[in-house]
């Protein structure tokens, strides 16, 4: 082996893995005659090789390069959502266990405290729906009604406003209930995973409220990252994008940490809120594959 032919395979190497195996060969044969004479790749021709995976890769962050089966990524967050969602109850949890350890449980002003009580319940009975029946329908309209509580929460209480904490949680909600309302659903979700995702996923949202309740300071956030992965990630781009979307409540929690220590002032009104809110937004498109939906619809539309 050359040294050019060397130095041309560790360039293309920043390649996807089944990219190099289907046109590996063939680039660098290309490359190779187009660099007759050279002892190692000119400046201008590592920058295009370069340049060309980070576009290949980019287009994958986006699914625009059809790699994605449309409705295979929500299929998985309609099994896995209600489980991964149950995590947020751990800040409602953390306050009755700081009230039962002071021994004033009963005057505890829950409206204050655990405003969103109600509704951590009724994702409780979304995810035993869905893991324990075929009540879809069910499920969805205890979803959408969770997700709208939870964004009245968001934009109108005062504990709530502005902050941003609570965003990819709300967005996770909203995501799921569509899931369930539209995609494939859970039993496709199934298909798609190994055996071992929902317990995976069980444990790891038990994990995560118990370490958050007796520890604190967003320690669930972690482990839930931690166990999506486990969860869904089996060298498939399907279950990498699903553990994106399952971890976007984590994702809103760190970008609202930091824009709000290095970047904004404390926000006092929604609005200040905007630009936390963006950031899991962008990341739940991409991963659900939205601009290749999107492109495919209008390439299906007719011409006119």
């Amino acid at each position: 082996m050359t040294e050019l032919e060397r130095r041309y395979r560790r360039l293309l190497a920043l390649y996807p893995r089944d990219h190099r195996e289907r046109h590996g060969e063939e680039m660098l044969d290309v490359l190779l005659a187009g660099s007759a004479g050279r002892a190692r790749p000119g400046p201008r021709a590592a920058a295009d090789v370069l340049w060309g995976a980070v576009r290949l890769h980019l287009r994958r962050v986006a699914a625009v390069d059809g790699g994605l089966v449309p409705g295979d990524v929500p299929a998985v967050v309609a099994l896995l959502g209600p489980l991964a969602l149950l995590t947020g109850v751990t800040t409602g949890l953390h306050e009755i266990a700081w009230w039962i350890k002071a021994g004033a449980l009963w005057d505890m002003p829950w409206a204050t405290q655990f405003p969103d009580a109600p509704l951590w319940v009724v994702w409780a009975a979304v995810a035993v729906l869905v893991l324990f029946t075929r009540l879809r329908r069910v499920a969805a309209a205890g979803a959408w009604a969770a997700t709208a509580g939870s964004l009245l929460l968001e934009t109108a209480w005062d504990r709530f406003w502005g902050t941003g904490y609570n965003t990819g949680w709300v967005l996770l909600g909203a995501l799921t209930a569509a899931a369930l309302t539209w995609s494939p659903g859970p039993a496709r979700g199934r298909e798609l995973l190994p055996g071992r995702a929902v317990p995976v996923m069980i444990a790891t949202v038990v994990a995560a409220v118990a370490l958050g309740v007796l520890v604190g300071g967003g320690l669930q956030f972690p482990v839930l990252v931690a166990g999506t992965v486990a969860a869904c990630c089996h060298g498939t781009r399907t279950g990498r994008r699903a553990a994106l979307v399952l971890a976007l409540p984590a994702v809103s929690t760190l970008s609202a940490f930091a824009l709000m220590v290095w970047v904004l002032p404390p926000p006092t009104t929604p609005v200040d809120g905007t630009l936390i809110r963006c950031l899991p937004v962008l990341l739940a498109l991409l991963a659900l594959g939205f601009p290749a939906l999107v492109r495919r619809r209008r390439a299906d539309q007719p011409l006119t």
